[in-house]
């Protein structure tokens, strides 16, 4: 779809030829794939629209760098769901244990600043960069009618997830993976080979005999069908980090929410699906690439599908239609 867009704004073929209006995108990860996917206006936006060092002449551009940093509920939940983990396996690796009432009280302090501060916000007033500060969430910046019920729902899936983490028989051989010296916990995640680099966050990696066990934590529920292709990334940056067989490495997402755990087989064919998935995925960041880059935004078609809009930290200057 967003090659069959490019091709509505294409000058003359001599012209795009020329060596300035090549792109030499080369960085492939997960999250900036998915969001192409999801919605070509949002990927300008966001990779491009608010960008100081991209599309200079984009005349919403401070506008556009004040509604980057807005979140939603569900990705700031995940945020703190991943950070209060980060800390406990970081102290569980150093014998202490923290208990699930000091998990839990962490967590929903945290998100109930956020809904404070969203609450109490002045249109108009500048946002921190400093993670530390609390989160404007675009429910209550948009004015969602429901906002306060949709929060508590969310907080709820926020404490049954951390919950399931901390008490769960399913996910107890991963909390001792992790006590281990030597396991990695949220690990940069960066390969590079001759076509493409591939660049990421590993939750948790650990050794179990001659086996590498990688686990990604994710607070909702299975059933995204996407998922083979996030952890067989994994699988390719292990391969080349760690230099073993294939057959070494295992693959498991942990849904909380539901408490379940989905393992994924790692295979040659696999890895060779995946290497084309990324190398077509780039193609097509690279034909945006040369109208994101000049600011091009009417070629990247906003998706208008209201469930994703509604979600959409820019939605008040895309034009959705």
């Amino acid at each position: 779809m967003v090659g069959e867009q490019m091709t509505l704004f294409r000058e003359s073929e001599s012209e795009w030829n020329n060596e300035s209006h090549k792109s030499k995108l080369s960085e492939w990860s997960y999250s900036r794939r998915g969001t192409l996917e999801q919605c070509a206006r949002k990927y300008y936006y966001e990779y491009y629209g608010s960008n100081l060092q991209k599309a200079k002449e984009d005349p919403q551009k401070k506008k556009l760098r004040f509604l980057k940093k807005l979140q939603n509920r569900h990705l700031r939940s995940g945020d703190i769901l991943h950070y209060v983990i980060r800390w406990y396996l970081k102290e569980f690796q150093q014998g202490k244990q923290p208990s699930l009432g000091q998990v839990l009280q962490w967590a929903k302090k945290d998100f109930r600043t956020d809904i404070k501060y969203s609450q109490q916000y002045e249109h108009g007033s500048p946002l921190s960069d400093d993670f530390r500060h609390p989160k404007l969430l675009l429910e209550f910046y948009y004015g969602l009618p429901d906002v306060k019920s949709v929060c508590a729902d969310t907080e709820e899936r926020l404490v049954t997830a951390l919950t399931n983490f901390i008490t769960s028989q399913n996910v107890a051989q991963f909390r001792e993976g992790a006590r281990k010296a030597s396991a990695l916990i949220e690990e940069s995640a960066r390969m590079k080979n001759d076509d493409f680099t591939l660049s990421g966050k590993v939750d948790l990696v650990y050794w179990e005999d001659d086996r590498i066990v990688i686990v990604d934590w994710k607070i909702g529920g299975s059933g995204n069908s996407d998922d083979s292709l996030q952890m067989l990334a994994y699988a390719l940056w292990a391969k080349q980090k760690f230099e073993c067989p294939l057959d070494s490495i295992i693959l498991h997402k942990a849904h909380l929410e539901d408490n379940t755990v989905s393992t994924f087989n790692v295979s040659e064919k696999a890895l060779m699906r995946v290497e084309m998935r990324i190398l077509q995925d780039l193609d097509r960041m690279r034909e945006a690439d040369k109208y994101g880059v000049r600011g091009v935004a009417e070629t990247f078609t906003p998706c208008a599908q209201p469930k994703i809009c509604e979600m959409c930290q820019f939605q008040e200057i895309c034009p959705k239609e």
